[in-house]
């Protein structure tokens, strides 16, 4: 006798003869997958109607999020429809970012402290842009910078902007 056969799911669970019952948990189950995200979807636009058109974000309304040893980020917003994000990164004295390529354009603003790129010191107030396709040697950070970074979502930066409204 089979586990279906004798009223057990592979899960071990004795679900007797209840059949409407295992349907329905079913169907609610694959019911949330397809809804979650529209979910989302409808989140954001709620939370877009709802601010008004302007966004503020305060200094002290977002912490500093971990990423990789010695570099935090800090989202400041995300739009999910042109899977792009801005965020402020901290880097600490002696830590990079490390090589990566971009599929899309990527803007950073140096707001304090000194990177080191391609071999060139950038600092408060410079801009760097990197085009769709570039390919990014590592920025160093050998005394600490602050950056404003916009550039597309990754799945490398999912976990930090799960939250983040529009």
């Amino acid at each position: 006798m089979s586990a279906a056969s004798d009223g057990r799911l592979h899960d071990g669970f004795d679900w007797g003869e209840d059949d409407d019952l295992r349907l329905a948990l079913l169907e609610a189950s694959q019911l949330a997958a397809v809804a979650a995200p529209r979910l989302a979807a409808l989140r954001t636009r709620v939370l877009d109607e709802a601010l008004g058109p302007y966004r503020i974000i305060r200094a002290d309304e977002r912490a500093f999020i971990p990423l990789i040893p010695g570099v935090a980020i800090k989202p400041l917003r995300v739009d999910r429809s042109a899977n792009t994000q801005t965020s402020i990164w901290r880097l600490e004295p002696g830590s990079a970012i490390p090589e990566h390529s971009h599929t899309s354009e990527e803007e950073c603003l140096v707001m304090e402290g000194e990177i080191l790129w391609g071999g060139k010191a950038y600092g408060p107030g410079d801009f760097l842009i990197a085009r769709a396709g570039a390919h990014h040697e590592p920025f160093l950070s050998p005394r600490g910078a602050m950056l404003m970074i916009r550039s597309e979502m990754t799945p490398f930066l999912d976990r930090v902007f799960a939250d983040v409204p529009g």
